[in-house]
């Protein structure tokens, strides 16, 4: 029994000391962006490349080195080896537009990102831009011809990983009806306004309207009633603290939000339409009605039009079930944020 715990001991304490030759870190570690073009993975173009990551190297070895990097995107994945020209000598920090580059300075390149590019090239062309997914940058330092090896380790290894999810457009939800249909009467003082996309933060515009308004882009020649900016969900509660809604005037509110691209020049802003409302000592259920309208539109599977024509023809709702319970027209929104991340697949949709 002594024996064995002496032992265990030992190779614990071993391992304590054990050290790479190199420390690695890479920040950030992980982000999400909504646009990415080719041209941000071309080794031959280095000038068009936006810097997606850094890495920080401590370290140095008389060893012959090299960095290797692998890129994965879900089957497909691309690999390039940096060999520098002094023996075992690093710089401190490399970006990754001096990874991703056929001809870095410091180093002689053994292996290029360009084919990676060749097998999704059908993907880019039907869009212009890189697919969504998860693209996962591995990177560590090896004995130069065992890269890839972890025996021939010589530094940890560490992982950047660039999310692309392509946006999807602002559609509002409740409360209110696009311009030219109505106005939709409500009774909350302050009340919660909801919307559907899959961007990052958002900013919501509302407007006092002081006549009739044809376009969203008369309104928003307007100065704004209230603006919130920041809002990192897909709802928001008017604050008491805000100013107060007149009984019986309209209002007209919108959303908006910055489409992430690691270009900043790319960058773009996504609007969505505009809604009509109006504070009234008079609402009736109406706005639930819209609220099921509206979320139905968000939707492309088979029974949703014929819902909505019975609904836009005067049909009333009784009750919605959903897996077997019944829900609000409220709920309806955490069922479509589900749908939009993907965890929720809806199939078809009924009336009775």
């Amino acid at each position: 029994m002594k024996k064995i715990l002496v032992v265990l001991i030992l190779t614990f304490a071993l391992s304590l000391f054990a050290q790479y030759d190199f420390t690695l870190t890479v920040s950030p570690m992980y982000y999400t962006y909504n646009v990415l073009y080719p041209a941000n993975f071309n080794p031959d173009e280095p000038e068009l490349q936006p810097n997606l990551f850094n890495l920080t190297i401590e370290g140095t070895t008389t060893t012959n080195a090299v960095l290797y990097c692998k890129m994965i995107w879900e089957d497909e994945y691309a690999e390039i080896t940096l060999t520098p020209n002094n023996t075992g000598q690093f710089p401190t920090n490399l970006s990754s537009e001096e990874i991703i580059n056929s001809d870095p300075v410091g180093f002689t390149t053994v292996e290029s990102f360009g084919d990676f590019l060749d097998s999704i090239e059908d993907l880019i062309i039907d869009t212009g831009r890189m697919p969504d997914g998860n693209y996962i940058f591995e990177i560590g330092i090896y004995e130069e011809g065992q890269e890839g090896e972890d025996a021939y380790l010589l530094s940890n290894k560490v992982t950047a990983i660039i999310v692309i999810r392509s946006p999807i457009s602002i559609s509002l939800i409740t409360p209110g009806n696009p311009i030219g249909l109505g106005v939709t009467n409500i009774s909350e003082q302050y009340p919660n306004f909801i919307w559907f996309s899959n961007l990052e933060e958002y900013t919501i515009r509302i407007y006092e309207l002081d006549g009739v308004y044809d376009t969203v882009e008369e309104i928003e020649m307007l100065e704004p009633h209230f603006v919130e900016m920041n809002i990192g969900g897909t709802s928001f509660s008017y604050p008491p603290s805000a100013p107060e809604f007149t009984l019986n005037q309209t209002y007209a509110w919108q959303v908006s939000a910055i489409v992430m691209s690691p270009i900043a020049a790319s960058e773009s802003e996504y609007k969505s339409t505009m809604y009509l409302f109006r504070l009234s000592d008079s609402a009736s259920e109406e706005s639930n009605l819209q609220i099921l309208i509206n979320f139905l539109n968000q939707l492309d599977i088979d029974g949703v039009d014929e819902i909505i024509s019975l609904l836009e023809a005067g049909y009333t709702l009784d009750n919605i079930i959903w897996r077997g319970s019944e829900i609000s027209a409220e709920d309806l929104m955490g069922i479509l944020e589900e749908i939009s991340s993907g965890n929720i697949e809806p199939i078809k949709i009924t009336v009775e």
